[in-house]
């Protein structure tokens, strides 16, 4: 009789885990596509110009109301961003980029090659001026650091800010995931996590299926003792 009770107990303990194992898959692949989701959203901004710029957390600092607007070359703990990376001014506002001399050599080239500011210098209290009349994204970077980071962007006036902007150049590196990429991973996910909960779920129906002959077994040997 005892042997009867052992064999349920460890037959409810496997369905459990087993349970548990379907149910983490599919948290995983959900968590999957939230994962996607969110990363999709924080590098729309700019065409994703600057999803993997330095000192830029998806936030565009308002700095419309001002005739002139200044930006730090060498900011962040690091001196290799723009302080801040992305804001945006009125039409007519003058820019004024200032060198903190922190991060080394640094300059300031536009995308779209309108501007630039010439040879890299680290020279604390350097300027560079520019001032923008018609509206638009204008995209920007520091030549000798592009690779690491050092981006950023001024957004002229009311403008779509999804896309990669009107004065923008390039796209500046980086994975956007769009809409379509989306798609993928999440059938990627499904049809990797698939197997293994069709695999999680015949084991439950087995087991299930074991329970009930074990216990039609049991019936028909007490029927043979009595």
């Amino acid at each position: 009789m005892s042997t009867n009770d052992n064999t349920g107990a460890s037959t409810q303990s496997r369905r459990g885990f087993l349970r548990a194992t379907a149910t983490g898959a599919a948290a995983a692949g959900l968590g999957a596509s939230a994962t996607g989701t969110a990363a999709a959203q924080d590098g729309s901004k700019f065409g994703g110009y600057l999803a993997e710029a330095n000192n830029y957390d998806g936030t565009v600092v308002d700095e419309t109301g001002k005739s002139e607007v200044t930006v730090e070359v060498g900011a962040a703990d690091t001196g290799l961003a723009f302080g801040p990376a992305a804001v945006k001014v009125d039409p007519g506002t003058k820019i004024v980029w200032e060198w903190t001399g922190d991060g080394g050599s640094h300059n300031v080239v536009a995308e779209d090659g309108s501007f630039d500011s010439g040879s890299a210098v680290s020279q604390a209290g350097t300027t560079f001026e520019q001032t923008f009349e018609e509206e638009g994204v204008v995209q920007y970077f520091c030549e000798p650091h592009k690779i690491s980071g050092m981006k950023g962007v001024i957004v002229v006036g009311d403008v779509d800010t999804s896309g990669g902007g009107g004065e923008g150049g390039e796209h500046g590196g980086g994975i956007v995931f769009t809409p379509e990429l989306q798609a993928m991973g999440a059938a990627l996910a499904l049809g990797i996590l698939s197997p293994i909960v069709f695999a999680v779920l015949l084991a439950l129906n087995r087991d299930k299926l074991g329970g009930t002959e074990q216990s039609g077994r049991a019936d028909r040997d007490l029927k043979r003792i009595e």
